[in-house]
């Protein structure tokens, strides 16, 4: 019990950028487990509030099928809908494939209660792999930096850095936002990587960034394949046509 609450004061502490906390995770005898066990309870927390949101928003969203009904019974009703219908023969069957192609689209992005519980074991998941990434890429970066920490403390220090996801806990309640979460976790990046390493506040900040400028690059060209296979793809159906 003694653990758990040392760690949601640390995670607490390092929420608003107090140094100490990310001093106390570095002398840590173990930071890696001890950043393993923050994040696996911050996102389980996050998956249930997740799920109990996604509950919320589910119960009170309205049956798409009867609005959908209601608002095309209005649409055929009104002067335009008879105008287009006369006019353009073809109007009418056009408009439909359209129309129902978007409520698809709306059904399958309305929360559901199985999306919340698979969003329930994802989050946990993709919050850990997450760190781990970042975690090693700004470890290789802040020793090439003149960095001094070890990998178990870079990686202690940045999970603590996930604070900022304690926002998130507010914002998995339905129609509630929360803003600069990422700007937020940058900065408790910066803090992680200077402590760990003892780096200058220039050479830190570039460490802290670099991770995400190799994940961007990385993003293109992954992107760019992904685009090139596809285009290839339809040259050569096309070609077979």
């Amino acid at each position: 019990m003694q653990a758990i609450v040392r760690d949601a004061r640390m995670l607490w502490n390092a929420l608003f950028l107090r140094t100490d906390a990310y001093e106390e995770m570095r002398r840590d005898n173990n930071p890696f487990v001890e950043g393993l066990f923050i994040l696996a309870i911050l996102g389980l927390l996050l998956g249930l509030a997740g799920t109990a949101g996604a509950a919320l928003e589910w119960a009170a969203t309205p049956n798409l099928d009867e609005l959908q009904a209601v608002l095309l019974r209005n649409l055929q009703l009104t002067p335009a809908w008879e105008q287009a219908t006369q006019r353009y023969p073809a109007f009418e069957p056009l408009f439909r494939q359209i129309w129902n192609t978007a409520w698809e689209a709306a059904a399958n992005a309305r929360p559901s209660p199985a999306g919340a519980l698979t969003a329930m074991v994802v989050q946990p998941v993709s919050l850990v792999l997450g760190w781990l990434v970042y975690g090693l890429l700004a470890h290789l970066f802040a020793r090439l930096l003149g960095g001094v920490g070890t990998l178990n403390q870079t990686l202690g220090t940045t999970a603590l850095a996930a604070a900022p996801q304690l926002i998130n806990l507010v914002a998995a309640l339905p129609f509630v936002v929360a803003a600069g979460v990422g700007v937020w976790t940058l900065l408790c990046r910066y803090m992680a990587i200077r402590t760990a390493h003892e780096l200058s506040w220039s050479r830190a900040v570039w460490a802290t960034v670099l991770p995400y400028l190799v994940l961007a690059v990385i993003a293109l060209l992954l992107g760019g394949a992904v685009a090139a296979l596809a285009a290839m793809g339809l040259a050569a159906f096309a070609g077979g046509m």
